[in-house]
């Protein structure tokens, strides 16, 4: 399973930086660059099809813009100063 530091490293290396990033793109990067598992496709919850990864890269972007290292614009499109 992808942990938490490897996606904010995805995020920092290939995020673009000169633009705001929809959050759906995000989760493409991560997909793309991530070693994910089968546990990582598993769903987030019993009542949901959302898979941990993606869960898991919302709780990173939620910790990260508390800290200020990435940016929020309230529309889920995120910015690295």
């Amino acid at each position: 399973m992808i942990h938490l530091r490897e996606i904010w490293d995805i995020i920092q290396t290939h995020m673009p930086s000169e633009r705001w990033v929809p959050l759906q793109e995000i989760y493409q990067i991560v997909e793309r660059y991530g070693d994910l598992d089968a546990e990582d496709f598993e769903p987030q919850s019993p009542s949901s099809d959302i898979p941990k990864w993606k869960r898991n890269v919302r709780n990173v972007l939620q910790y990260r813009k508390g800290t200020g290292e990435i940016q929020w614009d309230g529309r889920a499109r995120y910015f690295l100063p």
